[in-house]
């Protein structure tokens, strides 16, 4: 987002960072678009003023690096004892949840809730969640739209990785001139 020169601001709670080589990128896309990139340990401060919230969980890096590496040595008791480690360390972040109260300080209580799902809803799918039913409520239809472009874009960025010049590789798919079926919304 940093590339169009949208002012980004990355909330999470401390040692849950991100790639360093993702934020050098955000930084340089946001210096050369004229956009921003800040980061903040407060849920807070990220939510003031927003037009766009996209509260998502995860885990810190190094914990999805150590998770590859049990999944690729099939170390399922690794993984048992991984997840139940992470799910102690996120006890100590429950406040880190999308509320009507944090919603309430974005741009004239506007702002878009974005969210790619599934997401743990607080009182539906768990107790404590990472979003507030109330808000999920208000935004279930964009929720839902937003999710079902989730395939298209996996299947994109993997058609990307894979091929060399995917744009040649699309050219001559249209130039087999095989009839599509296109379902109409």
């Amino acid at each position: 987002m940093t590339r169009f020169g949208m002012e980004v601001v990355l909330a999470h709670p401390e040692g849950y960072g991100i790639m360093p080589e993702v934020e050098a990128v955000a930084e340089k896309n946001a210096a050369e678009s004229g956009g921003s990139f800040v980061k903040t340990d407060s849920m807070t401060e990220a939510f003031e003023a927003a037009d766009i919230v996209y509260p998502k969980s995860w885990a810190p890096f190094k914990a999805m690096e150590k998770r590859t590496e049990l999944y690729g040595n099939n170390d399922m008791e690794g993984i048992a004892a991984l997840e139940k480690e992470l799910l102690a360390q996120n006890a100590h972040f429950k406040e880190w949840e999308c509320t009507e109260s944090l919603m309430d300080l974005t741009k004239n209580k506007g702002a878009l809730y974005m969210h790619c799902l599934p997401a743990d809803i607080t009182g539906v799918s768990c107790d404590q969640g990472e979003v507030a039913e109330s808000v999920f409520n208000r935004y279930r239809d964009s929720l839902y739209r937003e999710a079902g472009c989730k395939p298209y874009v996996i299947a994109a960025m993997i058609f990307l990785a894979k091929l060399v010049d995917p744009s040649d590789c699309l050219m001559q798919l249209l130039k087999q001139n095989r009839k599509r079926v296109f379902k109409p919304e």
